[in-house]
């Protein structure tokens, strides 16, 4: 008996496995809906990319492992209940922060200081206000397509060039 695409959509995850957040599917389901909650009524959430690709990717798969949960509990304790958290690709994870208001700034600093304090090297990209939708298309554009990245945790040697 063939099911339907509805049915088998149901034993579709929404959960990565490693990290215990909401996949990318999961992510985008929330978004949907975060974004006509939006509409309706109105309110001004921010979306954020967090990059951890340089502090992951050249570990071990194990160690990838435990470096991905840490980054995930830090994400966590640096963001407020509110606020949904997905890791969306080996080493992305994205941020919904729910009345965030019209500047991200405070949230990004909490997220730098939070994984600064960590040693974790990251960069964080922040999705043009407005439409979340829009903003998801151009913060999971392509790394060749121009964004204003901020770097949340300088390397050393970038560190050392600075003074």
């Amino acid at each position: 008996m063939m099911r339907d695409a509805s049915e088998m959509d149901e034993h579709v995850p929404v959960v990565d496995e490693v990290t215990g957040l909401a996949n990318r599917r999961g992510f985008l389901e929330m978004l949907k809906m975060e974004e006509r909650r939006r509409a309706r009524y109105g309110g001004s959430p921010t979306l954020m990319m967090v990059d951890v690709e340089r502090a992951v990717a050249p570990l071990a798969p194990a160690e990838q492992s435990k470096a991905l949960l840490q980054i995930a509990a830090v994400l966590a304790d640096a963001t407020r209940d509110t606020d949904t958290i997905g890791r969306v690709d080996d080493y992305r994870f994205v941020l919904l922060a729910i009345g965030a208001g019209s500047t991200p700034a405070p949230i990004s600093g909490r997220l730098r200081l939070f994984l600064e304090l960590r040693g974790i090297e990251a960069a964080v990209t922040v999705g043009s206000p407005g439409n979340l939708e829009e903003a998801w298309r151009e913060l999971d554009a392509p790394a060749s397509s121009p964004r204003a990245t901020l770097r949340l945790v300088r390397s050393d040697a970038e560190t050392d060039a600075a003074g």
